[in-house]
């Protein structure tokens, strides 16, 4: 390999359809539903019961037959006779007949034939009878039986990441212990000899290691366990030791070390351990010299070692395969439109990620494009999201409506 050698680069759509191509088999386990929040479901979860499991008010108020007090006003109130009363956590063996009501509480039992639920606010009480100033229709103030969920719905599907709803939806129908996805294990080093750990001073020519907690963070917010294993020197035994060290995890992240200069040695090692390059170099800005590779049936990235170039393949590329191998089927990225609020240049050819702005107004959206070089990790502090100009696409001009997507 020369020094120097130019990348030979593949479309974005070519490095996402490689990568979505991967071959991905995630494992099952069983957790308690105090450890399920964000963890990817591993099979459909099917009601075995009626949610509400009997029809209850929703109010505290009197239980009536609503044909009762139709036309019930203040000025012509409809009499009814109260002839018993249900509380919370009883249940009703009353019934409610032409003429009758039942006091209520909020989320007591419903008595059986009662179909509207007239509030407290709405009725004057006098002794045993009550005058009604209000008419209610049927099945107003009540929650009937199986409303909210009826046995044998499909309430969540298999490959959803876990939300605190459906937790809820899960502690309603008394299911402790979830089926799921287990999480992946990420290994993470940081290749360079110009690179020092934070708390280092660094000397003159040699970086903090920013990378290894950039990435670290965005796979963990997605469920994965990250491990890093240290910085590795630019020397093929130290990176092979890396490498060795990360077998037994599912993915294998490497920042620096991937562009195609003397010293990057990525590449060779993964190629002398017997693993395979799918691509070297992406046809995108920033983040050209991204690399994806199997290694032991696993997949490798080699991430570029500017943070903003590392950053956005991590996002783009990194996090699809991430998603496919914890199990999850939604994998859309969020994304709001707004207007530009000044011009954007980019290069014909490339597919170009410029990090943005997002300002609501009462007048609307509005995005506004954050300039900075690849290495400049604060404009992604200053980032709400970013837009892609794609390889066809000379730039967006003031004014245009683009689609903007929120990291």
């Amino acid at each position: 390999m020369k020094t120097m050698e130019f990348l030979k680069s593949v479309t974005s759509k070519k490095a996402l359809e490689t990568i979505n191509a991967f071959p991905v088999a995630p494992e099952k386990e069983t957790v308690g539903i105090e450890d399920a929040l964000n963890r990817v479901l591993a099979g459909d979860i099917v009601a075995h019961e009626d949610i509400p499991p009997f029809s209850r008010s929703l109010v505290d108020g009197y239980a009536v037959l609503v044909k009762d007090i139709q036309g019930a006003k203040e000025t012509n109130p409809s009499l009814l006779t109260v002839t018993g009363q249900v509380r919370v956590g009883e249940a009703s063996e009353t019934m409610v007949e032409d003429g009758n009501s039942v006091m209520i509480s909020t989320g007591a039992m419903l008595p059986d034939s009662a179909d509207g639920v007239v509030m407290e606010e709405h009725v004057r009480r006098l002794k045993d009878e009550i005058e009604v100033t209000k008419p209610v229709h049927r099945g107003e103030n009540i929650c009937f039986r199986g409303e909210d969920i009826k046995e044998g719905d499909h309430v969540l599907n298999v490959g959803i990441k876990i939300s605190p709803f459906d937790l809820g939806i899960l502690a309603a129908l008394g299911i402790s212990n979830i089926n799921v996805f287990k999480r992946t294990r990420i290994a993470i080093i940081s290749s360079g000899d110009e690179v020092v750990d934070i708390n280092e001073t660094p000397p003159p020519g040699r970086i903090r290691d920013i990378n290894r907690y950039t990435v670290s963070n965005i796979l963990k917010k997605e469920g994965a366990q990250c491990d890093f294993l240290g910085i590795t020197r630019d020397a093929i035994p130290d990176i092979t030791a890396s490498f060795e060290a990360a077998r037994e995890y599912d993915m294998i992240l490497v920042s620096g070390g991937s562009s195609k200069g003397e010293r990057d040695l990525v590449v060779e090692v993964i190629k002398a351990l017997g693993g395979e390059i799918l691509f070297h170099g992406i046809n995108i800005k920033p983040g050209k010299p991204a690399i994806f590779g199997k290694l032991w049936g696993k997949p490798v990235f080699g991430l570029p070692g500017h943070p903003v170039s590392c950053i956005m393949v991590t996002i783009r590329y990194v996090l699809p395969l991430l998603k496919r191998l914890k199990g999850e089927t939604r994998t859309g990225e969020i994304t709001v439109r707004g207007t530009l609020s000044t011009n954007i240049p980019s290069s014909y050819g490339i597919e170009e990620y410029v990090r943005v702005a997002i300002r609501n107004t009462g007048d609307g959206c509005f995005i506004t494009p954050i300039f900075a070089k690849s290495s400049v990790i604060s404009s992604l502090s200053q980032a709400s999201g970013y837009i892609i100009a794609p390889e066809g696409v000379e730039g967006y001009e003031k004014g245009e409506e683009v689609e903007a997507y929120l990291f």
